[in-house]
């Protein structure tokens, strides 16, 4: 993950990358049914996320947003990632509101591909904290339906709002839909068939291929 600060628009922020390698995704795969945590007093996530998220914390990550904070107090805190990236960009919001560190009104989280993070308490914690929270799904992209919402050991794991759909290639001025319903039967929810292809494919642009070229301007 990275940080940066924009002394213009005086904001900071935390990137968060998606998964590098079958390794790492047969790992994350896996725990999905090892187990979750709770997350303070809000509710749970998944083990693998927060684990995840606080080694990067712990790893450095905590000193730069502390001294990012100290700074520049009054910034905003933007957070973004993808598909792994988006669980740990909405585990690092609610960490950092948490902790008392930022408040959610200074918070701008948008992600895209991301997997269902944590339970019904956790999702409806965070849509009460966070005024700004979007989730960019991608026509069939499989990972927002990772895990499923019934677990196997009967726990019920939900999106928190809001979904923004594009049932369609996301070229420049594609429509999309905004969905209230933070995972209920709309939206991306109403596809009977799901593809891996279209979570690295956002706005028009293969995701892997960008990062690998330097993230050029179009």
């Amino acid at each position: 993950m990275y940080t940066a600060f924009d002394t213009t628009n005086k904001i900071i922020v935390m990137g968060f990358r998606g998964t590098v390698g079958n390794t790492q995704l047969s790992e994350e795969i896996g725990a999905f049914f090892l187990g979750k945590r709770k997350f303070f007093n809000v509710g749970y996530v998944f083990e693998y996320f927060f684990d995840a998220f606080m080694y990067l914390w712990n790893g450095g990550l905590s000193s730069h947003i502390r001294q990012l904070k100290y700074l520049y107090p009054d910034y905003e805190l933007w957070v973004c990632g993808h598909s792994l990236g988006g669980a740990l960009s909405s585990v690092a919001a609610s960490y950092v509101v948490q902790i008392g560190l930022f408040q959610g009104e200074k918070i701008k989280l948008l992600t895209v591909g991301q997997p269902r993070t944590g339970d019904y308490d956790y999702a409806m914690w965070h849509q009460n904290t966070f005024p700004y929270s979007y989730r960019i799904v991608h026509h069939k992209d499989i990972v927002p339906h990772v895990s499923p919402q019934i677990m196997p050991d009967g726990d019920e794991m939900f999106h928190h709002r809001t979904e923004i759909w594009y049932n369609n290639n996301m070229t420049i001025g594609s429509p999309y839909h905004i969905c209230l319903e933070a995972d209920g039967p709309h939206c991306s929810n109403t596809q009977l068939d799901t593809s891996f292809e279209d979570h690295m494919i956002y706005y028009d642009t293969d995701i892997e291929k960008y990062g690998a070229s330097g993230c050029p301007k179009k």
